[in-house]
């Protein structure tokens, strides 16, 4: 029941997108509503410029989806969503998510986020674990996340207890 009530809470900021045709979040809908309070219940060393800016590269449907939160202000901070096309400028992230579009890349993006204050987020299950900090899954029809603690304190990120007691599994 407590794991069910956090959920809801964790998922309180869905925005309303669903037409009266289409009751149900599309999965794109949900992965941007969990990638959006990922970032609610990180805290990160800083944020240049009091920005929280989550990046995407080739994921137009999770930007597109994303885009419902930016007038949000997580942390008390401007949300920006952007596209990124030279992965060398993914180090002003605070977020990134990596898509399935994103596969020969996502080598290049590890090592460029590595042990930097950078969220990576991705919805590729062929990844291990310590590739990324939060991979995003759907099992038995329900979307779920891991999360790689270890990665996440060593790029200086703290992930709240919140998020950590809805994980599937923590490493």
């Amino acid at each position: 029941m407590r794991r069910f009530i956090l959920l809801s809470v964790f998922l309180f900021g869905l925005p309303a997108t669903a037409s009266a045709q289409d009751k149900a979040f599309s999965e794109y809908a949900m992965k941007a509503a969990f990638l959006y309070n990922f970032t609610l219940f990180t805290e990160w060393p800083e944020l240049p410029n009091n920005t929280l800016r989550i990046c995407t590269l080739r994921a137009d449907q999770i930007r597109g989806e994303l885009a419902a939160y930016t007038d949000k202000r997580p942390h008390n901070a401007t949300l920006v969503i952007e596209k990124i096309t030279d992965i060398r400028k993914i180090r002003r992230c605070q977020a990134v998510f990596i898509s399935e579009d994103d596969i020969q890349s996502a080598p290049e993006i590890f090592q460029a986020t590595r042990d930097m204050p950078v969220l990576v987020v991705t919805e590729v299950t062929d990844f291990s674990i310590k590739d990324a900090m939060i991979v995003i899954k759907i099992e038995n029809r329900r979307m779920i996340f891991e999360i790689n603690l270890t990665a996440a304190k060593q790029a200086g990120l703290h992930l709240s207890s919140k998020l950590l007691v809805l994980a599937k599994k923590i490493y």
